[in-house]
């Protein structure tokens, strides 16, 4: 578990904005729409492969700001999930980062990969961590006020 210090509102926008994964994590993407039942693409980088491994995935928990679920791969055989479970906190929120693994292939590889797995998980949630912290600097996009003269030229153009 990670205390990150940005709100629950503003951690679950950074997670279900698929297309923004590419900016703070950039081994592991998700592409698709982010909303409960919908199919993503999950896509990862292994060892040393130039190609991303990729994988049919389905949105299976989506409880905005509170949690973020998604399956990938064969059922009975390989199955994981990835969890993002947040908590308000008074420092931010509590961010629970979490894989499970299912099926006949399961054990086998948590037992060669578990520190791997671990490793990522923690790489991700720093990722995530500094990606948020980065944001927090930004400053806000604010739409510029138009001039009466830009609004009665627009309106001239109309008519």
């Amino acid at each position: 578990m990670a205390i990150v210090a940005a709100s629950p509102l503003r951690v679950w926008s950074v997670l279900t904005d698929f297309a923004g994964h590419e900016s703070w994590k950039p081994f592991i993407q998700l592409a698709g729409e982010a909303i409960e039942s919908g199919e993503a693409t999950y896509s990862f980088r292994i060892g040393g492969l130039e190609k991303p491994m990729t994988s049919e995935a389905t949105i299976i928990r989506f409880e905005k700001p509170v949690v973020f679920a998604w399956t990938a791969g064969v059922a009975k055989m390989l199955l994981f999930e990835e969890r993002y479970e947040l908590a308000d906190d008074p420092g931010g929120t509590q961010v629970r980062h979490s894989v499970r693994f299912s099926g006949l292939f399961s054990r086998p590889l948590m037992a060669l990969m578990r520190r791997k797995i671990q490793a990522s998980l923690v790489t991700a949630d720093r990722c995530l961590e500094r990606h948020l912290r980065r944001l927090a600097t930004q400053p806000i996009a604010r739409p510029r006020p138009v001039s009466s003269n830009h609004a009665s030229r627009r309106a001239r153009k109309r008519r």
